[in-house]
């Protein structure tokens, strides 16, 4: 499970002293993602879908960046997630 460590590493490197995840946020947390999703999505565009996919999956659970952070723990076990690669690897 090689995401676990990267989802680890794009929430710290997405980390702010904000309770939300603003615009600013999102954006790092999608440059991150797409960034290392393009190393075995196949497409700019499969990478993308990937990140969807998980940001509106982590926004759900935790509607704010510090929690998120603070269920790392969680999140790097989180099934829904692990099957947002699995449904892009599908396609």
């Amino acid at each position: 499970m090689k995401k676990i460590p990267i989802l680890v590493l794009l929430l710290i490197l997405t980390a702010s002293c904000k309770n939300t995840w603003s615009q600013e946020d999102k954006d790092a947390f999608y440059q991150a993602c797409t960034g290392e999703a393009a190393t075995w999505a196949g497409s700019p565009d499969k990478a993308k879908a990937y990140c969807d996919c998980v940001f509106s999956k982590m926004e759900k659970k935790y509607p704010n960046e510090e929690d998120a952070l603070e269920h790392i723990d969680v999140l790097a076990q989180d099934t829904d997630l692990v099957k947002c690669k699995q449904e892009i690897m599908q396609k």
